[in-house]
């Protein structure tokens, strides 16, 4: 056994904290503001640092395996623990076979079992490969765990096809009980627009957000909210726009809708891709300033439902160094700096409650995923899973040393205001601040719905 001590913890009601001890070993045992001695535990001094539920990272692209010359399930989870994550949720659609039915599935798991460091969720796939749709096919896979189904509107991948709005309506027809997380944008518009420029036009960074507009994620948006019925389950990921953000949070009214956005759209807009280049390039792109600021607020108001990275990293001289911005991946790495970005501008320097913080972290996507209170809660009995973050060490980053194995960020050469101390997973410390990881590949588990 264990035991915390002197560890800064929220007590559900907005801002307020308390000191407690936390005595635990694979499961959280006991939380007490006056603890009982208990001999022969190890203990661990906190020293009032913060103390919140293991933070979760919902949507990553850990490309394993396939293609692990971008990213790997060890180099993955390694830059998750430095980033205070505890539990990531992986994409099916950036591994080869991509998770779309259970033999597959078994086959990436067993590529990434002995990598993983910190725990771990899968999600399925639907693609337009397999149709017309194979009803069997996807519910055994959903009934071997994983938390749902991922879809595109529109994709580059000739392994993971993007689904028609007819293909949209059939799935949400025929399996009216699954969970869909939706890549939103609109592929006729995008299509059209790439048309209504030049060669030379296509080349140029700032046309990006011209090529993947704002009406193009509205308009998937759209069709997508018109043709949900009342037992449809929707999940919108990396939500860019805040007119789109405007009709899901209409919707959530009438219709079981979510939705995510990333830290890169809650700091950057389209005036920064000129000087960012391939540090800011992803689908969606970043929008505009009132975009960013709409999506801020959701965030402070607790509107959005949690906060991801869309973790898509690469060899940065070989896929993003291109003047022909055209060219250029579509993808950054971001786990290892959310949690110290987020703390950072919205605890420390906006005051968002830390109730809210922990619901947008960890709380909010556990529920949304089948894995509460396992993970995302600090309850009795349930896994040990700490994120420490302390919020008095500002750290600046420096992209060359993240853990990723693409060495890239827009935030390089920012400052955070806040350091992630330990990641604790189950019980053992997996990151520590001074030590570095701790546990060995393979000490990660995978973990399904329930």
């Amino acid at each position: 056994m264990k035991l915390i001590k002197n560890a800064l913890v929220s007590t559900g009601n907005g801002n307020d904290t308390k000191l407690v001890s936390i005595l635990f070993n694979d499961k959280i045992l006991e939380i007490s503001e006056n603890p009982a001695f208990h001999k022969g535990v190890d203990i661990i001094d906190l020293q009032g640092k913060l103390l919140i539920p293991g933070c979760i990272d919902a949507h990553v692209h850990f490309n394993d395996p396939g293609f692990n010359h971008r990213e790997d399930f060890l180099s993955g989870t390694t830059a998750a623990a430095y980033g205070g994550i505890t539990t990531i949720i992986d994409m099916p659609c950036t591994s080869i076979p991509p998770v779309t039915n259970k033999a597959n599935l078994h086959k990436k798991l067993k590529a990434i079992k002995s990598k993983a460091l910190i725990d771990f969720a899968l999600w399925g796939g639907i693609r337009r490969n397999d149709f017309p749709l194979d009803r069997k096919m996807i519910l055994k896979l959903w009934n071997e765990g994983v938390i749902g189904f991922k879809l595109y509107t529109i994709s580059g991948m000739e392994t993971f096809e993007a689904l028609s709005y007819n293909n949209i309506e059939t799935v949400l027809s025929e399996l009216p009980g699954l969970l869909l997380g939706i890549h939103a944008e609109d592929e006729n518009i995008i299509n059209n627009a790439l048309k209504s420029l030049s060669k030379e036009e296509l080349k140029l960074p700032e046309n990006c957000v011209k090529i993947r507009p704002v009406e193009a994620e509205v308009e998937a948006v759209k069709n997508i909210l018109e043709v949900i019925k009342r037992d449809n389950k929707i999940h919108f990921v990396h939500i860019s726009s805040k007119r789109a953000a405007e009709m899901i949070l209409t919707k959530k009214n009438f219709s079981d809708v979510t939705f995510e956005t990333c830290p890169h759209f809650l700091q950057f807009t389209s005036e920064d891709i000129p000087k960012l280049k391939g540090r800011i390039k992803t689908t969606p792109i970043v929008k505009f300033e009132e975009d960013k600021k709409f999506l801020c607020s959701c965030l402070k108001e607790g509107k959005v439902d949690f906060i991801t990275t869309d973790h898509a990293g690469c060899d940065y001289k070989k896929e993003k160094e291109f003047e022909d911005f055209s060219k250029v991946y579509n993808g950054i790495p971001g786990i290892e700096l959310m949690i110290p970005f987020l703390f950072s501008e919205f605890y420390l320097n906006e005051n968002v409650s830390l109730e809210t913080m922990l619901k947008l972290t960890s709380e909010n996507a556990s529920k949304r995923f089948g894995l509460y209170p396992e993970k995302g809660s600090l309850k009795i009995e349930t896994d040990a899973d700490f994120t420490v973050i302390d919020i008095r060490k500002p750290f600046k980053v420096n992209e060359k040393k993240l853990h990723s194995l693409g060495k890239y960020s827009p935030f390089h050469e920012e400052t955070f205001y806040c350091s992630v101390d330990k990641t604790i997973v189950r019980g053992e410390i997996v990151f520590d601040s001074i030590s570095g990881i701790i546990q060995k590949p393979g000490y990660g588990k995978w973990i399904k719905r329930k």
